[in-house]
């Protein structure tokens, strides 16, 4: 009886081994989670880029329109801050993200921070640059000389991908952007 049946699976097998109906469905369905992982991940990619480029633009353009500015006030500021949802969208800038804007000056051989301030999103994170009235850590090569003044942008954003791939993780943005003001010293926030 158990050789019989091996026999018969053995001829099963044979037929089975020669017939090719199918065998593009089994490849097909061998490669579909490999191509859905690469065209996911593609999708998830492209946004950390295009996320990317928008918060470069979001810092350089608010350092740009607080250079501008002759003198500078918190009101002023909040009028600025509230440029960054239209240069961010389609991403929301408010629950993720925050700019500091921080105006650094030379003060007794040291740069130093006059004044700094936080708008256009919740994000709850520390300046890299450092705090008001603290030292500033400015990259190498960049001084402020004299009664200069620098303008400092920086942005921060949580990117979170649409699909839990390991091919993009999540990862907080951060750029920067400086600017020496254009009509006045901006040393001071009114």
């Amino acid at each position: 009886m158990i050789a019989r049946a091996f026999r018969r699976v053995l001829q099963q097998w044979r037929r089975l081994r020669h017939d090719s109906a199918g065998v593009a469905m089994v490849e097909f369905a061998a490669c579909l989670p490999v191509l859905m992982a690469l065209l996911l991940g593609g999708v998830d990619l492209s946004r950390f880029v295009m996320v990317s480029q928008k918060m470069d633009r979001v810092a350089a353009g608010m350092g740009d329109l607080v250079a501008q500015a002759r003198t500078l006030s918190t009101s002023d500021l909040t009028n600025i801050y509230a440029a960054t949802a239209y240069v961010a969208a389609p991403f929301d800038f408010q629950h993720n993200g925050v700019v500091i804007i921080s105006s650094i000056s030379l003060v007794g051989g040291t740069m130093k921070i006059n004044w700094q301030s936080r708008g256009s999103g919740t994000l709850s994170t520390a300046s890299k640059i450092g705090v008001a009235g603290g030292t500033a850590t400015l990259p190498t090569g960049l001084t402020v000389s004299g009664s200069d003044t620098l303008i400092a942008a920086e942005v921060y954003f949580n990117f979170t991908p649409l699909f839990n791939l390991p091919i993009m993780p999540a990862k907080q943005l951060y750029h920067t952007a400086y600017f020496r003001p254009r009509l006045g010293s901006l040393n001071t926030l009114n």
